[in-house]
């Protein structure tokens, strides 16, 4: 029995999930920053000189993932964001500046 209680003592109880309140919160801040890093994304493009269609194969993308991308209608992977942040020759903290 004794194994029985230090084993409860050691649970750490779950977390209540994200309120629904919340979760809208959530989903604003997430949409802001899709809005934010796909304007940069495409203000980068652009001063780089590099069409839509150059870019997306720079990055491996198709050319209307990546108008999505640069829309804020997608999320994308760390990964890709490598990609872009390579194919554009800025840091991956320059894609997300104010």
């Amino acid at each position: 029995m004794d194994a029985a209680r230090a084993m409860a003592a050691r649970r750490v109880p779950l977390e209540r999930p994200p309120t629904a309140a919340k979760e809208v919160e959530i989903e604003r801040e997430q949409t802001a920053m899709r809005l934010r890093l796909g304007t940069n994304i495409k203000r980068l493009r652009i001063e780089s000189g590099l069409s839509l269609r150059a870019f997306a194969m720079k990055a491996n993308v198709s050319p209307s993932y990546l108008s999505e991308t640069e829309r804020g209608l997608r999320g994308v992977t760390v990964d890709l964001l490598v990609r872009m942040a390579i194919g554009l020759n800025v840091s991956l903290e320059t894609l997300f500046e104010e």
